[in-house]
Order: C-alpha cells, then sequence, then structure tokens
C-alpha cells in the first residue's frame, strides 16, 4: 500500500512538472515573439498580456517569475509613456512596485520607477493612480527608513484620494501615515490619524481594517504603558474579529505579537511565550505570509535566548538562515540581527555578538527608533564588559543611560500631549451629550468638577512643560552667544599670530636675505643676485598679506587705496576706488578687522565671481562708516550660498561684521553681479 501512494505521489510531480514546463514553454515563445515586434499599439497589448501571465507564476513558479516579470513590466511601461498613455504607465508603475517591495525587497528600485512617472502627473487624468504612486514611493521611503518623506507622500496621497473620494483609499493612507508617524515617536498625532481611519473604514464596514488601526491604537496605549487600556483594546478588536465567519488570521496573529510585549512589561514570561507560539500558529499554513512568520520566528528565537534555553533557540534562528532574501532585507534584516545578538550574548559569545549589535544600532539610529536604541546601547554595554573591554562598556552604558532619560523625557512629553487630547474629545462628547440628552444637575455638577479637575491637571502639566522649554531655549542662547564669543576670540588671536609671524618675516628673514644679497653681490654672481631679490619679494609679500604694517604706519585709507591699486595692477581686472577719509575713527583692532573684511571681499571676488570689472566705496557719515563693494561677475543664489557651510568666506565676513557690530547684507543675481554692504558704527 506504502508503494503505491508513493508511485501516485511521484506520479503528481511529474505531472505537475510537465504541466509547469510546457507553461514555461508556451511563455518564452511568447517572450520571443514580443520581442521581435515593432513598438506600437500592438506591442503594448502584448505586452499586457504577458505581464499578467508572468504575474499569474508569482506563486507557483517563483523563479520564472523573479528572472521575467520586472523586465516586461517595464517595457510595457516604457512603451505606454512613449505612446503618451501615461495613465496606462501610472497604473502599472503602481502594480510593478509591489514586486519591488514585497516580493523582492527593493526599495530603491521602486522609487527609481515612480520618480520617472511622477514628472508627468499632470498629464494623469485618473487622479487615483497618482494618489497610488504618491503611496507607493511613500512605501519605499519608509521601508529605508526616511519617514518624514515618506509622511510627506502620505498626505499628498490622503488629498489625492479625498479629491477623487476614495474613502478606502484615503483611509489607508492615513492608516499607513499613521504608522511612519509612530516610528518617530509623535505618538498624538499617529493617534489622530489611526481614529481618522478607523472611522473611515467603519464607514466602509471594512472589519479588517477596522481591527489594524484598532491595534495600532493599543500599540500606542502599550508605549505609554497604559497596559490595562491597551489589553482592553485588544479585547474590543478579538470580539470583533471572531463574529467574522472567515477568521482574519494576520491580524489575530498581530494581536498575540502585541498581548506578549505587553506581558513582557508586566514580567509574565510564561504568558509571552505562549502568545508568541499561538501567533506562529495561527499564520503556520499560508505561504503568502513568509515574511510574518519570519519576523515570529526572530522573536521566538530571542525569547528562548533570554529563557537560557539555547537548543530551541537555536533551531528558530537556524530557520531564519534559510531565507536570505529577509535576512538581507532592509526592513525584515532587523528581526534577524536581534535573535543572533541575543543567541551570541546567551552562548557567551560575548565578541561575536558585537557586529551584530553595532549593525542593529546602526539600523534604530537611521530610523530615529530611541527606544530601540536604548536596549541595544545596554547590550553593546554587556557585550563589552563580558569581552573585558571595559572602556567600551563604559562608553555604551553612558549612552544607555542619557537615551534613557531622553525617552523618559519623550514619554512623558507624549503622556501630557495624549492626556490633553483626551481632555479635548471629552470636551467634545460632553457639549454633543448635553445637546442630545436630558442630564440631571446633579450629573452636570460631577461633570463641571470632573472636567475642572482635568483642566487642572492638564494646565499644571502645560505649565511644567512651559517652563522646561524656556529653560531649553535660555541654555541654546548661552550656547549661541559662547559659540561667537569663541570665534571672534579667534579672529583676534590669528591676527596677533599673523602680525607677530609677519614681524618676524620682515625683521629677521628679511634682513638675513639682505646680508646674503650683499655678499653675493661682492661675488658677482648675477643670477644669484636675482634669485635672493625674488626671494626677499616674495617674503616681503607674505609680510604684507600676513599683516599691514602700512595701517600704523600711514593709516587705514592710505592702507586701503593702497591694496585697491595692487588688486588692479596685479589682476585683470579694473576696480575703481572712491575711499572718504576714516582715519583715526575706529581703535587699531577695529581698523584691521576692517581691512580685512575688505581684503577678503576682494578675494572672493578674484577667486569666484569671473568679474572684469569691480569698485568700492566709503563713505564717511555721521554716525557710520558705509563700505559698498560691487562686482559685474556672474553672482549667486543668495538663500543657497548663505546657508551652505562649506561658504567660508562668507562665514568669516559675517563673523568680522558681527565683532565691529555692523549691519552686512548681500544682494546677487545669477549673472546680474554682486553687491556688498556694510554698515559699522562710529560709536557701537
Amino acid at each position: 500500500m506504502c508503494r503505491v501512494n508513493v508511485y501516485i505521489f511521484f506520479s503528481f510531480v511529474i505531472i505537475g512538472f510537465c504541466g509547469f514546463s510546457q507553461q514555461n514553454n508556451e511563455l518564452t515563445q511568447f517572450m520571443e515573439q514580443v520581442d521581435q515586434m515593432v513598438p506600437g499599439q500592438d506591442k503594448l497589448r502584448l505586452l499586457d498580456s504577458l505581464s499578467k501571465q508572468i504575474n499569474e507564476l508569482k506563486w507557483s513558479d517563483t523563479k520564472f517569475y523573479k528572472e521575467h516579470y520586472s523586465k516586461y513590466a517595464l517595457q510595457h511601461i516604457d512603451l505606454a509613456k512613449q505612446l503618451d498613455s501615461i495613465d496606462l504607465a501610472a497604473f502599472r508603475t503602481s502594480r510593478l512596485t509591489y514586486h519591488y517591495l514585497n516580493i523582492i525587497n527593493k526599495p530603491d528600485s521602486a522609487m527609481v520607477i515612480v520618480n520617472n512617472i511622477i514628472p508627468d502627473s499632470n498629464k494623469i487624468k485618473k487622479r487615483i493612480n497618482l494618489g497610488h504612486l504618491y503611496v507607493k514611493r511613500a512605501a519605499a521611503f519608509y521601508q529605508i527608513d526616511n519617514l518624514e518623506k515618506a509622511i510627506v507622500d502620505y498626505e499628498k496621497a490622503e488629498r489625492t484620494y479625498h479629491q477623487t473620494r476614495d474613502t478606502i483609499f484615503e483611509a489607508d493612507a492615513l492608516y499607513f501615515n499613521g504608522q511612519a508617524t509612530e516610528r518617530l515617536g509623535r505618538l498624538s498625532e499617529a493617534i489622530l490619524k489611526y481614529q481618522k481611519a478607523n472611522e473611515l473604514y467603519g464607514k466602509m464596514k471594512d472589519t479588517a481594517y477596522v481591527a489594524y488601526t484598532g491595534l495600532a491604537i493599543s500599540g500606542i496605549f502599550s508605549q505609554l504603558y497604559l497596559l490595562d487600556k491597551s489589553f482592553e483594546e485588544r479585547q474590543k478588536i478579538r470580539e470583533l474579529l471572531n463574529q467574522q465567519q472567515q477568521k482574519d488570521i494576520v491580524a489575530l496573529s498581530e494581536l498575540k505579537i502585541n498581548d506578549s510585549r505587553d506581558y513582557v512589561k508586566r514580567k509574565e514570561y510564561e504568558k509571552q511565550g505562549e502568545a508568541l507560539q499561538e501567533a506562529l500558529a495561527l499564520i503556520a499554513n499560508d505561504e503568502k505570509l513568509g515574511a510574518s512568520r519570519f519576523r515570529l520566528r526572530g522573536y521566538l528565537s530571542e525569547f528562548y535566548s533570554k529563557r537560557g534555553q539555547l537548543d530551541i533557540a537555536k533551531k528558530y534562528l537556524d530557520s531564519l538562515k534559510m531565507f536570505p532574501d529577509l535576512v538581507n532585507s532592509p526592513y525584515d534584516k532587523m528581526f534577524y540581527l536581534q535573535a543572533a545578538s541575543e543567541y551570541e550574548l546567551a552562548s557567551g559569545r560575548y565578541q561575536n555578538a558585537i557586529p551584530f549589535l553595532e549593525e542593529e544600532l546602526e539600523m534604530f539610529t537611521k530610523s530615529n527608533d530611541l527606544q530601540s536604541q536604548v536596549h541595544v546601547e545596554k547590550e553593546l554595554h554587556k557585550a563589552h564588559y563580558g569581552s573585558k573591554n571595559f572602556a567600551e562598556a563604559s562608553k555604551h552604558l553612558e549612552k544607555h543611560l542619557l537615551l534613557k532619560d531622553s525617552l523618559y523625557n519623550i514619554r512623558r512629553s507624549n503622556s501630557i500631549i495624549y492626556y490633553r487630547t483626551l481632555y479635548e474629545i471629552e470636551k467634545k462628547e460632553s457639549k454633543i451629550a448635553a445637546q442630545n440628552a436630558n442630564i440631571s444637575i446633579l450629573e452636570e455638577k460631577n461633570k463641571a468638577k470632573r472636567n475642572l479637575m482635568i483642566f487642572g491637571g492638564v494646565g499644571l502639566s502645560l505649565l511644567f512643560l512651559s517652563i522646561y522649554l524656556y529653560r531649553n531655549r535660555v541654555f541654546l542662547l548661552r550656547n549661541k552667544k559662547l559659540q561667537q564669543s569663541f570665534l571672534q576670540e579667534l579672529l583676534q588671536t590669528q591676527e596677533r599670530v599673523s602680525k607677530r609671524i609677519s614681524k618676524d618675516l620682515h625683521d629677521s628673514v628679511g634682513q638675513s636675505l639682505l646680508l646674503i644679497k650683499n655678499r653675493v653681490t661682492q661675488s658677482k654672481d648675477e643670477q644669484t643676485a636675482k634669485v635672493v631679490d625674488n626671494v626677499i619679494d616674495e617674503v616681503r609679500s607674505i609680510s604684507r598679506s600676513l599683516h599691514p604694517f602700512k595701517l600704523e604706519e600711514l593709516g587705514l585709507t592710505v592702507t586701503l587705496e593702497s591694496s585697491v591699486e595692487m588688486i588692479d595692477e596685479n589682476y585683470d581686472i579694473f576696480i575703481s576706488a572712491d575711499i572718504d577719509n576714516i582715519d583715526q575713527v575706529f581703535d587699531p583692532e577695529k581698523e584691521i578687522n576692517i581691512y580685512r573684511l575688505v581684503q577678503e571681499s576682494f578675494n572672493n571676488i578674484l577667486k569666484h565671481s569671473n568679474a572684469r570689472s569691480a569698485e568700492i566705496r566709503v563713505n564717511n557719515k555721521e554716525n557710520d562708516v558705509e563700505i559698498v563693494i560691487k562686482d559685474n561677475g556672474k553672482g549667486f543664489d543668495v538663500s543657497q550660498e548663505k546657508t551652505a557651510i562649506s561658504k567660508i568666506g562668507l562665514k568669516t565676513l559675517s563673523e568680522r561684521s558681527k565683532f565691529l557690530k555692523a549691519s552686512f547684507k548681500i544682494l546677487s543675481e545669477i549673472d546680474n553681479g554682486t553687491t556688498l554692504i556694510f554698515k559699522i558704527p562710529k560709536y557701537a
């Protein structure tokens, strides 16, 4: 009997293989036919049919699907764009992103194809397709942990779906937006998005996603350590799901995972393990939920490692390694890293755990997941301590404590915001209830007292928060002043050092070179004498650039005129100058800074402007001295240039202006030259 069953089994395998083989041969011939066609509407229709047929093999012949689907889907999209069928190209692009995001885990590729179609958004007539593109690009940003950009695209999708009245897609965008916002730690914003999505799903009678949004709200209660409320919320969801004829195993599994997390916070570890096993059992037989099973096996490996049951932990860890696509996935990789690091720590192989933990920390830092960073820093402390690297262990312990304090402050702030939101919601509900029901005077008095107590509590919380924010502001302002003071002291020190070096070059090196020149002259070596002359000129030039001794001997006015004349003579640029007498107006320290302002301004013109002419005007007014330096060069975008950290020239001009308590203004447009205006007060 057993032998007969084996024969029957192998017969079915052979028949199935032959069926797949025949289907693949037919598709291969179809592909060859399409490849030979001239681009046009006929080829577009055949590419559409071919892409659909390959897509149908997604689960039955995954290898063939992965080899060919993206190639012909991309050809379909490109040809649709060439034939100006932008709506078709947009629709197929959103379909192809599912392949990149959910099948082969390549979010960067998904982003590239969406960015290729988004510039043509004005040509997309069915605006729902544009909404789909925003959602797919947001999902790509989400997978690579660029959450701020993901939120921007989700909000664009929300507005688009709202305009097209596609309620179910609008709810999806709100729900996904809530997930990204929650990961950034903005819990009060996330709750509002989840609640709005929950309301829309309720209107559409989508029980599954009513459950998912409720599950998300429960998760936020858990983060705020409102564990009873978290369990209560999940119990409502469980009752809702159990009323359905067809069980939503994914939602029920997620409920169990969330139960396990709260059991950890209650230190009920046996219940944690049971909940994880039940979650895995719910999805064990669904082939499409491979990523969810991968995540749960990672959780179980981590759980058994912490419990010291290393044989079981290793079994689950080894099962993760059987899925290299998920191990190397930008998102799912973290579950493998957590399981591997915990197993190595539990096994006493502290040095082996460190690379896994460091990679985890990099991922969580990139995604701004502060709670996970706190945990990993603690584990790194443990690993380095176990490896006898006490210095590194101490460093990670310090970071752990610092992040833990930050997390506490964020949780406290989120709690304040959450309770304030609760208060606003309760206030609104009270108003509606008062309009629709006859409430007794006693109940009204009790409610007023309760609201007053809540308001007082929220008010006090906001007061403490305001004080905290004020202290932070004072601290930031103080730091800014210290930074400015340091920069100004640095400029003064630089000037003193330059003056000393300049004097040494002039008095010591210069005199020595003159003696050498005299001796060479006596020996009648004209060639060497010429070289020595050039060296003397170079030393004098360096000395003058380091510190303008003319400033002390002849005054600021003559020094500025001389400097402008030297630039005019030595460079291919015409400079006009109109300089009022400003000698004895400022003290020597300010005079050298004014000279440097002019010098650095002309250096910028010579290096960057490509100007053919420039002018300088120095106007000695009643209360201030105005310096205007203008060129006819290529100009630049002032907003971008002033914010660029690399523009050291502008930064130095700004700092010198602050030292002089002067106003500094830049006027420039691309291809229209640049004007610098300094107004230096005389009596500041």
